[in-house]
């Protein structure tokens, strides 16, 4: 990874991370309700999570977070120019540092990139559900 670091959010990260996560998920899940998608559904996700984040030249480039009851990666969003450069590997990395047990993870089954990087890393199709445009596969790693 180039020019970026990963360490855990501070509260004063939040911010930038939800827009972030807004602003990438709208665009990369299109096909979703926006209301799913916001700064307010992030941060009252991750109230209840371990929050990760890529920062370079002070700005917020990659956010990711746990849900460590469920060792549940609920977020990972990198910014377009940032994608392709190890940024979202080394979230995925801090994260399962962070878990106690192998990883889960929904991912939207119209999401052909986030499928590909999943499958890069090590995951694997467990199950699926979910209806109409809001079909997921639940993916596995290290088991």
């Amino acid at each position: 990874m180039t020019g970026a670091v990963v360490r855990r959010a501070l509260a004063a990260d939040l911010p930038a991370a939800a827009a972030l996560y807004e602003r990438v998920a709208r665009a990369t899940l299109p096909w979703l309700p926006p209301e799913t998608q916001s700064v307010a559904s992030f941060l009252a996700a991750a109230a209840d999570e371990d929050v990760f984040v890529a920062e370079a030249g002070g700005a917020v480039v990659g956010v990711a977070s746990l849900y460590a009851p469920e060792d549940f990666l609920h977020f990972l969003f990198v910014e377009a120019p940032w994608q392709g450069r190890g940024v979202g590997a080394a979230l995925l990395a801090a994260v399962a540092a962070a878990a106690r047990g192998p990883l889960s993870l929904k991912v939207q089954r119209r999401n052909e990139g986030a499928r590909r990087f999943y499958a890069r890393e090590g995951f694997a199709e467990a199950d699926e559900g979910g209806d109409g445009a809001d079909r997921w596969i639940r993916l596995v790693r290290g088991l």
